[in-house]
């Protein structure tokens, strides 16, 4: 009676048993369908071996562009200038006062120091229209030079050549470059290219074994125009040039930032007028066209008198 009992008893617990197991079978399987539908639902399912491909795509190499459309290089990052495509000049000319219109002056540059890399330094100073004599920038404390300038009236077409002075508005005057690097290169016209309102000026046929030929483009250009404190500019040239040496047949870009601050007064003991000027000029690394503008490789600083003849 009791083996019955038990029996029966053992065969509904089975029975007991085996039906909470398929109804947790069945929940378990419900829910786990659930959450897949919720995944597949809020984002696609991905395996290993495609995600691994997409990663390891390269984004697309789209060019910065313009607002109109074209293709630009980047410039002005980290302190860099690009040489190939500057933006605008912000002034059209170094201006001087009016009254120098018409004048010609005697310059006399002497070299006070030049710190860094003098030999590029050196360079600089022969590609810019300096002395290209053997040993002219051994002790470079000692160099000077002297050389004539003179200024014409600003073009018409320089709409922003005119300044106030004294309560009247004045054209400004400008340097004429070419008579200058002509006279400092002792080089005829016909070797120099420049005219009046032009940024750049080529030289060529020099006898010289590392500037014998150049083109000086201004690419940057600030300044301060005449007023009774003075006057300024602070211009960065791109100089092409030969790269020298066994590349002597390919040119490269330089980059120079010449720095001047002009006082006007009178010469105490001829009582002619007299314009002293503070120059600073640094080199500059150049890679790929953009120069790092705010870390020098080198810095000549020179003092300038000018005397009215």
């Amino acid at each position: 009676m009791h083996t019955m009992a038990a029996l029966i008893l053992r065969i509904g617990l089975s029975i007991f048993l085996i039906g909470s197991t398929n109804a947790f079978s069945i929940t378990r399987r419900q829910s786990l369908t659930g959450i897949s539908t919720v995944l597949i639902s809020s984002s696609p399912i991905t395996n290993h071996g495609t995600a691994a491909a997409q990663a390891a795509t390269p984004p697309p190499n789209v060019p910065l562009q313009t607002s109109s459309g074209g293709t630009v290089r980047v410039e002005e990052i980290g302190g860099g200038l690009d040489l190939i495509s500057p933006p605008p000049l912000s002034a059209s000319d170094v201006f001087y006062p009016n009254s120098m219109i018409g004048t010609e002056w005697r310059v006399q540059r002497v070299i006070t120091s030049a710190e860094g890399d003098v030999g590029q330094a050196a360079l600089a100073w022969r590609l810019l229209g300096g002395s290209s004599a053997e040993g002219a920038f051994v002790a470079p404390s000692k160099v000077s030079e002297v050389y004539t300038a003179e200024f014409i009236e600003a073009p018409d077409d320089m709409a922003d050549a005119r300044y106030d002075f004294d309560g009247q508005s004045l054209r400004a005057a400008i340097s004429d470059r070419k008579r200058e690097l002509s006279s400092r290169l002792a080089l005829s016209d016909e070797c120099i290219r420049w005219k009046a309102g032009e940024d750049s000026i080529e030289y060529s046929q020099r006898k010289s074994v590392d500037a014998s030929a150049a083109n000086l483009t201004i690419v940057r250009r600030k300044i301060e125009p005449p007023s009774d404190a003075g006057f300024g500019s602070d211009e960065v040239y791109r100089i092409e040039s030969s790269a020298g040496g066994i590349f002597a047949g390919q040119n490269i870009y330089r980059a120079a930032r010449v720095r001047r601050r002009y006082r006007r007064g009178f010469d105490e003991a001829s009582g002619r007028r007299i314009i002293d000027c503070i120059e600073i000029v640094t080199t500059h690394r150049v890679l790929d066209g953009v120069a790092q503008i705010e870390l020098p490789t080198s810095t000549c600083k020179s003092r300038l008198r000018f005397t009215q003849l």
